[in-house]
């Protein structure tokens, strides 16, 4: 068993003690991150790397940061951006789909909606990766129009725009007509 030399244990000890905050920020926001990692990466295990990767860089720049959740949406969308760039230059296997029908969303049985998420994550992973930015900011962390273009540094009326042909287009995919048809019959 080797003894770290006192210098690696100060190194540690500084890095320790030069992230304040730090944890109770990721117990606050973590939750929230993760779930927009997810969804821009439209895969759970994507989600989880990009999610890590942003934590990373987060907690480089911590001291310095005025707004951490601001940077850490930004450095995110960047890394989700380059993550589909590098993927769009590869070759990629489609998995084959079950003709089954889409499950029952308006039964509540959670299971049928653990069904339907893979549907949904399959579909966002069709969007565009700024339509599907502002999906998550809009919808699924549930912000004004105004706050996603101020997070996002753009027009209102480019959010709103942005949403629309997203809502348009996930409306198309086959795999989620029962969800809207359901939606529209209930509204």
């Amino acid at each position: 068993m080797s003894v770290p030399s006192p210098t690696a244990r100060g190194r540690r000890r500084r890095r320790d003690e030069g992230l304040p905050g730090f944890e109770e920020y990721l117990a606050e926001s973590g939750n929230a991150l993760f779930r927009l990692a997810v969804v821009l990466s439209s895969d759970v295990r994507a989600g989880e790397d990009l999610y890590q990767e942003t934590l990373d860089r987060l907690a480089r720049h911590w001291g310095t940061l005025d707004n951490p959740t601001a940077w850490a949406r930004r450095v995110m969308h960047n890394l989700a951006v380059d993550r589909h760039r590098s993927r769009r230059a590869r070759l990629t296997e489609v998995p084959s789909t079950d003709a089954g029908e889409p499950p029952d969303v308006a039964s509540g049985d959670p299971l049928e909606a653990a069904e339907l998420r893979p549907l949904l994550l399959a579909s966002l992973g069709d969007l565009s990766d700024a339509q599907r930015l502002v999906v998550a900011l809009r919808y699924l962390e549930d912000r004004s129009e105004a706050e996603v273009a101020e997070l996002l540094a753009v027009p209102v009326g480019t959010v709103k725009s942005t949403a629309s042909r997203a809502v348009g287009r996930l409306r198309h995919q086959p795999a989620l007509t029962a969800l809207f048809s359901s939606e529209e019959a209930a509204g």
